[in-house]
C-alpha cells in the first residue's frame, strides 16, 4: 500500500468514526478507534525522513483533517456524556422521591 493509499485509509476510518458518533453507535466507534490508533502509530513510525519530506503536504493536510474529525467526535461524545449524567441524576432524584414516598406512606 502506498503512503497516499494508507493515509486515505486512515482518513476514511476517521470519517467512519464521526458517522458512528453521529448515530450514537459508541461501541462500534470504540472498536474502530482501537483498530485505527495502532495503525496510525505504525504508519507514522514506518515513515523515514525522506518519505516524510516528499509527502509533507499530504501528511499535513491529512493529519489536520483527522484532527478535525476527531474534534467533532469528541464534541459529540462530550454531549452524549452530559446527557447520560443528566439521566443518571434524574433517575437518582426519582429513586430518592420514591424512597421518601414509601417511607412516609409506610409501604
Amino acid at each position: 500500500m502506498t503512503i497516499k493509499e494508507k493515509i486515505l485509509s486512515l482518513v476514511s476510518m476517521s470519517e467512519q468514526m464521526l458517522e458512528l458518533a453521529e448515530s450514537s453507535e459508541w461501541e462500534k466507534l470504540e472498536k474502530l478507534e482501537s483498530v485505527r490508533r495502532p495503525e496510525i502509530e505504525t504508519f507514522i513510525n514506518s515513515l523515514d525522513s525522506d518519505a516524510k519530506q516528499h509527502n509533507s503536504e499530504l501528511l499535513k493536510s491529512s493529519i489536520e483533517k483527522i484532527l478535525g474529525l476527531d474534534g467533532k467526535v469528541f464534541a459529540l461524545a462530550a454531549e452524549h456524556k452530559k446527557n447520560l449524567v443528566g439521566l443518571v441524576q434524574k433517575n437518582t432524584s426519582t429513586h430518592q422521591a420514591m424512597s421518601e414516598y414509601q417511607k412516609n406512606t409506610g409501604l
